[in-house]
């Protein structure tokens, strides 16, 4: 029995090491002529890695001048003599549109894009006299990409190529998302999926049974030459039978930018328009698919929310140091070390053999909490780092209870009185948006059930 425990004993702290060698150090793999740590990086929030502030302002930009003469009449361009007795200037956004109620809707179209790109813990304020918003957004690899698709209006058409004529806009839409789908190859490529309400359905419909290829006989003369130039003989023709291809195609758009230009094989009558971004070839990369589908996100993220009733310029992209430096976060780290470091001493001299196994374990918790932060995405602000301590010193204060306590039955009843109500305050935090809520969560739903399984089978006799 005690050659059954030791082993038992000798494997959970050789894995609990295992963990702490990737928590602490990561998992390097060689990756081309680098090497590469594939364990996600810490995602840190505004506060401690510095934000992104972004100025939308309403562009005043005028598209167009128009001359009046003296009796009303517009001037053409390449008139240059008749006297100019009155110009109007047309802005991309017209007078009317300027009003709070847009203001607002504005706002609530960006909010919905942001959400629906997975930008957490970002600060919007609006100038209600003038409709300008302004933006702190947390600093990552897809806040570039996430600025460029927030100065769109998003305004989605679908156009006759040769005539400009519309034929379809976001009236039409319904829902678009993104996603994975296969070629007719057998190649994984990302869609964006666009499907049109119910008119809208009936619309598309009709433009892919009249925006085709079709092949038509058409009659075609060719002239017999003249046999002498003396000879003045009516030219006798000759008709014959050829074969035209004609092809209508649509343009589709976004903001007036062409995205492509197509015709239809077949009707499509389910009222869904799938567009392929980026390389569908059988060569092409998870990592490329990743972007493609990020790209893909935040397109869709644009034409889900809506058409801005006004049209944004972006008039300040700069990037705003945190005041708290890497040499502050060093300190912070190293005092979090030195109390924990103290905290373990305590217990080996109390407990001896068992504060020995007791610290094992404690260092064991907190390389998976950290894993699991990295894992789930879980953005890091001062507040999640408070989240970090709160949970390491409730932690201690379990593995204390297990050493005093013989009985498993009194721990878990201890443990059940301070960590369910921590627990459901956690999560009240996350739904009301408080930083310290998600990290606190993870914190002690993890502590739960490491102390009363992992930590328990380390110390019980």
């Amino acid at each position: 029995m005690k050659k059954y425990k030791g082993l038992k004993l000798t494997l959970i702290i050789l894995v609990i090491i295992l963990l702490s060698m990737v928590s602490f150090g990561g998992i390097f793999i060689q990756n081309k002529n680098m090497v590469q740590n594939i364990l996600p990086e810490y995602l840190l929030a505004r506060d401690l890695k510095g934000y992104r502030r972004l100025e939308l302002q309403v562009s005043d930009e005028v598209l167009e001048t128009i001359r009046y003469d003296a009796e009303g009449n517009v001037i053409p361009e390449d008139n240059t003599e008749t006297e100019v007795a009155k110009t109007e200037e047309k802005k991309v956004n017209d007078a009317e549109v300027l009003n709070i109620q847009n203001y607002q809707e504005a706002k609530k179209i960006i909010e919905n894009r942001l959400k629906a790109m997975a930008v957490s813990n970002y600060v919007i304020r609006q100038n209600q006299e003038n409709g300008n918003i302004l933006l702190e957004l947390p600093e990552n690899n897809n806040t570039d990409r996430v600025v460029n698709q927030l100065s769109y209006q998003g305004k989605f058409e679908i156009t006759d190529k040769d005539t400009d004529e519309v034929l379809m806009n976001n009236q039409d839409l319904k829902t678009v998302k993104a996603g994975y789908g296969t070629t007719a190859t057998g190649a994984t490529t990302v869609f964006i999926n666009i499907e049109f309400n119910q008119e809208g359905t009936e619309k598309f419909k009709n433009i892919t049974n009249t925006y085709i290829q079709t092949t038509v006989e058409k009659e075609a003369e060719s002239e017999e030459q003249e046999e002498s130039e003396e000879q003045a003989e009516v030219e006798e023709t000759e008709e014959s039978n050829q074969e035209e291809t004609i092809t209508k195609e649509v343009a589709i758009k976004l903001d007036g930018s062409t995205l492509l230009t197509t015709y239809f094989d077949e009707e499509i009558s389910n009222g869904v328009l799938q567009l392929s971004v980026g390389s569908s070839s059988s060569s092409t990369t998870q990592e490329d698919l990743q972007e493609y589908l990020q790209e893909a996100n935040n397109m869709a993220a644009v034409l889900d929310a809506g058409k801005l009733p006004i049209v944004y310029e972006i008039e300040q992209n700069k990037f705003v140091y945190s005041d708290i430096t890497a040499d502050y976060l060093k300190i912070a780290i190293s005092v979090g070390i030195i109390i924990a470091t103290i905290g373990m001493i305590y217990l080996i001299i109390k407990y001896k053999t068992k504060g020995i196994l007791a610290s094992i374990s404690l260092v064991g918790y907190m390389a998976i909490l950290l894993i699991a932060l990295r894992y789930f995405n879980v953005e890091i602000s001062l507040g999640g780092m408070v989240g970090i301590v709160l949970s390491a010193i409730i932690s201690y204060f379990i593995t204390i209870g297990i050493l005093k306590q013989k009985e498993i039955i009194p721990v878990i009843k201890q443990a059940l009185l301070m960590l369910i109500p921590t627990l459901i305050v956690a999560i009240v935090f996350v739904f009301a948006n408080i930083t310290i809520g998600i990290s606190l969560f993870w914190g002690v739903a993890i502590a739960l059930l490491y102390h009363l399984s992992i930590t328990n089978l380390m110390l019980r006799d």
